[in-house]
């Protein structure tokens, strides 16, 4: 279990990715539908600097994982987010369809989330009868083996 100040920090981690995620992908609702957008799809809709500032935006999360210290497999797993995000988006007029579609950031905020909530209540250990079991197996194991042994000793020995 983490310490209090860990927990705190590890909160107010998940607070900050999250507000940054809904900020970059769906923090504007569009009035009069279900649809939100965000403010990196707004921005990639400039030609080419757009698409570059909606990059170096969606890396900040990139960043966040590894101040957070997250698993190479999950910053490999964000970074292809962010790689798809960049080349599709980087397509004109397609691009900006996915853009208001794939919302990389939520992705890799739930991403991340998922890691830092696994921080704060990792798995229980396995039960103490599994080691026991083990224990046991192994031990019947040997004593079956040694009356193996006597037996051919007993049966081919006595020659």
């Amino acid at each position: 279990m983490a310490n209090e100040s860990q927990t705190a920090a590890v909160h107010a981690a998940r607070q900050r990715i999250r507000r940054l995620a809904t900020w970059l992908d769906s923090g504007i609702a569009i009035p009069g539908t279900h649809v939100r957008i965000g403010v990196e799809a707004l921005i990639g809709l400039l030609p080419i600097a757009g698409d570059a500032v909606g990059l170096l935006l969606g890396l900040w999360l990139l960043y966040e994982a590894v101040r957070l210290r997250a698993p190479a497999s999950l910053f490999v797993r964000m970074l292809g987010n962010v790689a798809l995000d960049a080349v599709v988006g980087a397509v004109p007029v397609i691009g900006d369809a996915f853009d208001f579609a794939f919302k990389s950031n939520r992705r890799n905020a739930r991403l991340l989330d998922a890691h830092l909530a696994r921080l704060l209540d990792p798995p229980p250990p396995p039960p103490r009868w599994r080691g026991a079991l083990r224990a046991a197996l192994a031990l019947a194991l040997l004593a079956l083996a040694a009356w193996g042994a006597g037996w051919l000793w007993r049966t081919w020995g006595t020659g």
